[in-house]
């Protein structure tokens, strides 16, 4: 018999939620979830992968590219308002790449003319709680700003699940562990799950899921994350 051909699998928010009031026999196969259960469920989602989102190990690592502006040496647009953390930035004029040096908050903040202009040497990004800010140090002249970009390495922050019928922002090896891992998050607030077996069984399964995915990505170099 014949494969799919597919490798698209994916789950809604809603799926995962109700996946995890099956786990603990708050819902019966085939029941859909009140208006109550879904909504919590889904917050603890949210907050499960916002926590998940703090481990450098399972940041989402992509690449993103910034138009500089003369004499401008600060940048707050996309993608430098989705990067958790920034690994690296490169200077690209015509197809050559040449590393920036990372330069810590303090560095930065003793530069004593940061509104200097030239070729950018050095780069300090600064992740505040609603904006992130991504500074060049010195900045940018006319010419240089006209005929180069900055290439940024970047670890993406994790989409908020705005709603049940959102996909989850994980890669589709993720959705078992994250189901566990909402499981046991959702067990231990009464009512939910009253064996503590049981409990043990999911959290143990949780973390198992966990450990397999890191072990996976240790090897590879892909994407994984921490547990709750």
């Amino acid at each position: 018999m014949a494969t799919s051909g597919s490798v698209n699998y994916a789950l809604t928010s809603r799926q995962v939620v109700s996946s995890a009031l099956e786990l603990l026999g708050a819902l019966q196969v085939g029941e859909t979830a009140s208006a109550e259960d879904a909504a919590l469920g889904l917050k603890h989602l949210n907050l499960m992968l916002k926590t998940w989102g703090t481990d450098p190990t399972l940041f989402i690592q992509v690449e993103g590219s910034v138009t500089l502006s003369a004499s401008t040496a600060s940048y707050t647009s996309s993608p430098v308002s989705l990067a958790r953390r920034v690994i690296g930035v490169r200077r690209r004029t015509s197809n050559i790449d040449t590393p920036l040096m990372p330069m810590s908050r303090q560095e930065y903040l003793d530069t004593p003319n940061k509104s200097g202009t030239g070729m950018p040497v050095g780069f300090y990004f600064d992740p505040q709680r609603t904006t992130r800010t991504l500074y060049v140090w010195p900045a940018p002249t006319t010419a240089i700003a006209s005929s180069t970009t900055l290439r940024l390495d970047y670890h993406r922050v994790i989409e908020d699940s705005d709603s049940l019928d959102d996909d989850p922002d994980v890669p589709q090896e993720w959705l078992e562990a994250m189901i566990y891992g909402l499981a046991a998050r959702l067990s231990i607030i009464p009512g939910y799950c009253a064996d503590p077996n049981q409990r043990a069984e999911i959290k143990d399964r949780a973390v198992a899921l966990v450990a397999q995915l890191r072990a996976d990505s240790e090897e590879s170099e892909s994407v994984f994350f921490s547990p709750c």
